[in-house]
């Protein structure tokens, strides 16, 4: 430490609220605000962000629940695995796909598509991964995200597809992008708690985060409260 321009003397045990805090600002001024290609076409290629979750609703309230499985779908029903195949929104086909490279390709009897690849695990058409509904959707509700700090819950407004399965039940679906999104407070104009500002009180804007880390929210902005990537 004593090398650096700037030490972050961050209250021991809080490296996660910092983090979390670092994240809510990365995510609205470089995934929403800016688009920065630099970020999205990273999060598309390299992380489960596009992979569709389902949402359920129990007693009014939403809550996320796991994984789509692509078996339920009519289109791979018959694959081998496919209770551990994911499935992901093609934008240009505007439909739900399989690619390449989820755990029931590495343990399936034809090798050699362990690879993450964004192609179709049948067809090996191309995919172009919807990271998010919020444009495109088939309404918003209203998801239940816990806030372990508190030791209490939130509801922020979530977009959602409806996709109906093999055995004719249809299902509410959405990105882990936006599930991310909504966790981590950026609101994108959808209804719900949601922070208006980096100075709200809530997870996990830098105001949050002072109580946790205390170090001043001024430590994740710069003077006109952004940072600047170059």
């Amino acid at each position: 430490a004593k090398y650096a321009d700037e030490w972050v003397s961050i209250n021991a045990g809080q490296d996660g609220a910092w983090l979390m805090a670092v994240n809510h600002v990365l995510l609205k001024e470089f995934h929403h605000e800016q688009k920065e290609p630099y970020f999205l076409d990273y999060t598309k290629q390299f992380s489960d962000a596009p992979f569709l979750v389902e949402v359920k609703e129990a007693d009014g309230v939403w809550q996320a629940g796991q994984l789509l499985r692509a078996g339920r779908l009519a289109r791979y029903a018959e694959v081998e695995n496919g209770d551990w195949k994911f499935l992901m929104w093609d934008a240009a086909a505007q439909r739900p796909k399989m690619p390449l490279g989820s755990v029931g390709h590495r343990w399936g009897k034809e090798k050699g598509k362990w690879n993450l690849e964004l192609k179709d695990g049948i067809d090996a058409s191309v995919i172009d991964p919807q990271l998010s509904f919020l444009e495109d959707n088939d309404g918003v509700v209203q998801v239940r995200l816990d806030d372990f700090g508190a030791g209490s819950a939130l509801l922020r407004g979530v977009p959602v597809k409806k996709i109906t399965t093999a055995s004719g039940e249809v299902v509410t679906v959405t990105t882990v992008y936006d599930l991310l999104m909504a966790q981590y407070g950026v609101g994108r104009g959808l209804a719900g708690a949601y922070p208006q500002s980096y100075d709200d009180d809530s997870p996990y804007t830098p105001a949050w985060a002072e109580k946790y880390t205390g170090m001043g929210r001024e430590m994740l902005t710069d003077s006109q409260g952004s940072y600047r990537f170059e």
